[in-house]
């Protein structure tokens, strides 16, 4: 049977369509395959930047520990020569910042200012985590009294270095100046008593209500779901 013209011209149409079909879809997931490219590329910045940042890190720590040795040695020696008059030595305000890792430094480096609110709070939780070992070893360098958490500004407890405040904890009531120098997520009702202050360093994640009726210092920190933090008869000082 001869095919009339108008049912070649229909195959031909449908032939040529099924081909643009074809070439479209694959032009479709070349799409997708080189936006995952993208994406990926930009994670491994986002890795490399979040590397640099903890070695810049670590040199200035080092930096910063050999002076602090050095200007301890030299009121060693003063000591020694006047051993009647009282000394400064040098370990208070101040020394204990050298050895952790701030939320207010990280968040606002030059790699990390202007990233997404959500992805500074991911990659300061993945930096707190690198360094848990350099902080271990900075202070078993120093003697008892000047370990992390053995005495102030920490206090007497160290609930709160495992960045995890539960019931496990049996802490409901913070009643003496307290800082937290790390990342914590508070999972139960806690009470600020009047007249303490409650330092944060990192981010505190607010799971659980908080009765503040003294004063939370979040200046160098930042904080989730402040929504949850009753500040009737306390101060919230933020950035």
């Amino acid at each position: 049977m001869i095919r009339s013209f108008k049912d070649k011209l229909k195959k031909k149409q449908e032939a040529y369509e099924a081909k643009q079909q074809v070439l479209a879809e694959q032009a479709e997931q070349a799409r997708i395959k080189h936006e995952w490219e993208l994406f990926d590329l930009e994670q491994e910045k986002i890795k490399q930047r979040t590397q640099l940042i903890l070695a810049e890190e670590e040199s200035r720590q080092h930096a910063e520990y050999i002076e602090w040795k050095r200007e301890q040695r030299l009121l060693q020696e003063q000591l020694d020569q006047q051993p009647a008059e009282k000394i400064n030595t040098g370990v208070g305000a101040g020394h204990e910042s050298t050895w952790r890792l701030t939320w207010k430094s990280f968040s606002t480096h030059p790699n990390i200012i202007d990233l997404p609110m959500s992805e500074k709070i991911r990659l300061y939780r993945l930096a707190e985590q690198q360094q848990v070992d350099r902080l271990n070893y900075y202070a078993n360098l120093h003697s008892q009294q000047n370990s992390l958490g053995s005495g102030p500004p920490y206090g007497t407890a160290t609930y709160f270095l495992d960045g995890v405040v539960d019931a496990t904890d049996n802490i409901s009531v913070i009643s003496e100046d307290t800082t937290w120098p790390n990342s914590v997520d508070v999972n139960v009702p806690l009470t600020i008593n009047a007249g303490v202050t409650l330092v944060i360093l990192g981010v505190m994640t607010v799971n659980a209500a908080i009765i503040n009726n003294g004063t939370i210092n979040a200046s160098q920190g930042f904080i989730v779901n402040s929504g949850n933090i009753d500040n009737t008869n306390g101060t919230l000082i933020v950035p």
